[in-house]
């Protein structure tokens, strides 16, 4: 379950590849890392506010803008479920299809939560950082 009540989306491996993604990302540089982490969770949840907001005001652009770049957070962490997720709502307020979209928004919702869980899980866990070992199965 995630922290908002909604079932487990995530596969365990698309789970256990984001810290060495991520860590990747921040060339093995634990202050990076964490940094990194940091960053994605607020960003993750301040497009995801904007994406609410977009969609309750049918602003496709503003749709589209929040959805390419929690595309861009999962990309970057290897989470191919959020990405594809994202193309499915992308691709329906490109044609602005409210009923799509708003059909679609809830599981996104739920995916992007779980999504940002299991970076908090990294970030709170000093094992999962560059030179301290990666914990598998989070």
């Amino acid at each position: 379950m995630t922290s908002s009540g909604t079932p487990s989306v995530l596969t365990t491996e698309e789970c256990q590849a984001f810290g060495p993604a991520l860590a990747s990302a921040a060339r093995e540089d634990p202050t990076v890392y964490h940094l990194l982490l940091t960053r994605l969770i607020d960003a993750n949840h301040g497009d995801l506010t904007d994406l609410r907001r977009a969609a309750k005001l049918r602003d496709w652009a503003g749709v589209h803008r929040s959805i390419h770049r929690l595309k861009g957070s999962a990309a970057l962490a290897r989470c191919p479920t959020l990405v594809a997720a994202g193309k499915s709502i992308e691709s329906a307020a490109k044609y602005r299809k409210a009923a799509v979209v708003n059909a679609l928004l809830p599981r996104y919702v739920a995916i992007v939560t779980e999504f940002n869980d299991r970076l908090r899980d990294l970030r709170s866990n000093r094992r999962s950082a560059p030179g301290g070992g990666y914990v598998q199965g989070i």
